[in-house]
């Protein structure tokens, strides 16, 4: 059947309002993977020092950190080796301010480390670099240093804002952050096998988002790493957060999108349910 003009232009509209918050998903993906540092470096000639920020974003994923640095960073960034992945790092003043850019039209939804990482280099960056008019810089580059230090040691809540963010925008910063901290199988319970879909941060408030968003799930604080952990493991529940992460929010991480697909097959052929997904997963 041919769909009338008004129902093309109403899908057509719909894609390109859900195109514009897909860009959130890299918000959601860098708040899982993000560090970022002022470096004290050695001058290469003569004596002294200097200050260079950095924000790096680690996995091993070298197809998607490419992307990333297409999206975020203008293919500015620089990619190399480390064990069992790859660092993508924006070093400098320029290349930073050109990331900072990005999360300040998509800026990170919910996550209080994330945001205090990114507001500390932000307001460092006019410090930094021999032209800098700002008066005791070395004072307060040193400043920015100790507190980016102590946020890795304590932590940080700051009060929650008063931003609405639509819907869509919410559910691709999520998939972001389901592909950078999240994780879905099997695992023994008594004799049986049970499925589940897990994610698990040190950010409570990233945790809550999850749980509220997919209105499934319990919360807990795991008493060996800290870590506040959200997690489904009924059948119909891990089957709802697949269909929500593989059709309506997609992942992007190859190693996600194989554990989901290979889960939902598994569920299918060996759990028959009536409400499974079935031909929706390819």
């Amino acid at each position: 059947m041919l769909q009338s003009s008004t129902e093309n232009a109403s899908s057509a509209d719909n894609q390109q309002e859900t195109s514009r918050f897909c860009n959130f998903y890299y918000t959601g993906f860098c708040v899982g993977e993000l560090s970022c540092s002022v470096i004290r470096a050695t001058q290469k000639i003569g004596q002294g020092f200097y200050f260079v920020p950095d924000l790096t974003i680690s996995n091993a994923d070298l197809a998607l950190l490419n992307k990333i640095n297409r999206i975020i960073g203008s293919k500015e960034g620089i990619i190399s080796p480390i064990k069992g992945g790859y660092n993508l790092k924006f070093r400098g003043r320029r290349k930073v301010e050109l990331v900072l850019q990005f999360f300040q039209k998509y800026p990170v939804i919910a996550g209080d480390l994330a945001k205090r990482k990114l507001d500390l280099l932000s307001q460092v960056l006019p410090a930094i670099g021999k032209y800098s008019k700002i008066q005791e810089k070395i004072q307060v580059i040193e400043k920015c240093r100790k507190d980016l230090k102590d946020l890795k040691c304590n932590g940080y809540v700051q009060e929650d804002s008063n931003l609405h963010f639509e819907k869509d925008a919410i559910g691709f910063f999520l998939a972001g952050i389901i592909d950078a901290e999240g994780s879905c199988g099997l695992k023994k319970s008594g004799l049986r096998q049970q499925p589940f879909f897990a994610v698990a941060m040190k950010d409570r408030k990233i945790i809550e988002l999850v749980k509220e968003f997919l209105n499934c799930g319990s919360i807990h604080l795991r008493s060996d790493d800290e870590l506040f952990h959200w997690e489904v493991g009924s059948k119909s529940e891990v089957m709802k957060v697949i269909k929500v992460f593989t059709l309506r929010y997609p992942s992007k991480l190859k190693k996600m999108r194989k554990r989901m697909h290979k889960l939902i097959r598994i569920l299918n052929d060996y759990m028959p349910d009536p409400n499974s997904l079935g031909h929706n997963i390819v």
